[in-house]
C-alpha cells in the first residue's frame, strides 16, 4: 500500500522510492512475547513482492525444520545455499518472496531483542529494518528444542528414476539507463520469450521424473523461481551440489549466470499451470510459462 493506504500499482512501484516499512501480519512493529527458556514454532511466510530478506532474531537462533511446508529431515539452520549467500552456518535466514520457513525458537535470557532484517546483496542491497521487537520476560518456563524429527514425507530422487532433463534460462530487456526508465521499457523474458497464456511451453507426461537446470542471465537482479502444484528437490546451485537436498516450491537464482537444479515428480495431477519468477513486477511483465501435464 502507498501513503494513501491505496493498493500500489507499476507507477507508483517504478520509481521506487514510496514510503515503505515492513510488517508482520499488518501490524508495523509489533511486539512478540516470550517467557524465559519458552519454545515457539514460528511459521514465516515472506508475503513481499520483490525483495529478499535477510532475516535475524538479535541474540537468538532460529532453527528451521520445515521449508516451504515440507519438514526437513533434521533441524537446521541450512537455509541458505552455498555460494547463493552468506554462509550456511549463520543465524540469519535467507528467504525470498513467496517462501515459508518454519522455525522453533527458543527464548534466551530476560531482555528485548530485534527481530530485523540484515544486509544483504541480491544484485542489489535489499532492504534492511526492524520487523518485530521480541521481548522475553516474566517466569521462567523451561523447554527442551526436540533433539529429531518425524520422517520427511517426501523421499528423495534417484539418479535412476530421471526420465528427462530441461534448460530454462531468465533474462530480461531493460533500458540503457536502469534508474531513468519507466516500467513500460522493461521486459522479463523466460527462455527468449515473454508469457503467453494460449501456449504451452512444456508439455511432460503424467509420472515423469526430471532434472531441471534454470540460469539467471542478469547481472544485477536474482530471480525467484516458482513452480505451481509439484514441489522440487534442490539439489545443486550454481552446478555444486548441497550438502542435504532440500524440498521446496520455491529458489533464488543467484545473479550473472547463476543457476539452480533441482528434481520433480510429476505424479499426482494433469492439466496447465504455470511457472513463474515470484518477483511479482518480473511476473507481470511477462517471466511466466505455461506447464502442461498429460496423461499418454
Amino acid at each position: 500500500f502507498n501513503a494513501w493506504r491505496e493498493v500500489e500499482e507499476f507507477e507508483t512501484l517504478f520509481p521506487e522510492n514510496s514510503t515503505r516499512f515492513f510488517t508482520v501480519n499488518g501490524q508495523r512493529a509489533p511486539i512478540i512475547r516470550m517467557q524465559p527458556g519458552e519454545v515457539q514454532r514460528w511459521r514465516i511466510l515472506h508475503a513481499g513482492y520483490q525483495d529478499d530478506f535477510f532475516l535475524e532474531l538479535e541474540g537468538h537462533t532460529m532453527h528451521a525444520i520445515a521449508r516451504d511446508g515440507v519438514p526437513l529431515a533434521k533441524m537446521s539452520q541450512l537455509v541458505v545455499p552455498p555460494d547463493s549467500g552468506p554462509a550456511a552456518t549463520t543465524s540469519p535466514i535467507l528467504f525470498a518472496p513467496a517462501q515459508r520457513v518454519d522455525v522453533l525458537v527458543k527464548a534466551g535470557e530476560p531482555g528485548t531483542y530485534k527481530l530485523q532484517a540484515m544486509p544483504y546483496d541480491q544484485g542489489y542491497e535489499a532492504p534492511t529494518g526492524l520487523f518485530a521487537t521480541v521481548i522475553v520476560e516474566g517466569d521462567p518456563l523451561p523447554m527442551e528444542l526436540p533433539t529429531s524429527l518425524p520422517p520427511v514425507p517426501l523421499k528423495t530422487i534417484t539418479d535412476d528414476e530421471i526420465t528427462g532433463t530441461r534448460d530454462l534460462t531468465f533474462s530480461r530487456f531493460a533500458p540503457e539507463v536502469d534508474a531513468a526508465g519507466h516500467w513500460q521499457e522493461f521486459t522479463f523474458i523466460v527462455d527468449g520469450k515473454t508469457f503467453d497464456p494460449n501456449r504451452v511451453d512444456h508439455r511432460i507426461a503424467l509420472g515423469a521424473v526430471e532434472e531441471w537446470t534454470v540460469t539467471n542471465l542478469e547481472a544485477h537482479n536474482d530471480h525467484v523461481f516458482h513452480i505451481h502444484v509439484n514441489p522440487f528437490q534442490l539439489t545443486k546451485v550454481n552446478g555444486q551440489p548441497l550438502e542435504e537436498p532440500v524440498w521446496l516450491d520455491t529458489a533464488i537464482i543467484p545473479t550473472n549466470g547463476g543457476s539452480i537444479t533441482f528434481r520433480s515428480r510429476f505424479t499426482d495431477f494433469t492439466g496447465k499451470y504455470v511457472l513463474h519468477c515470484h518477483m511479482m513486477n518480473h511476473e507481470e511483465l511477462g517471466m511466466m510459462q505455461v506447464v502442461e501435464v498429460v496423461d499418454a
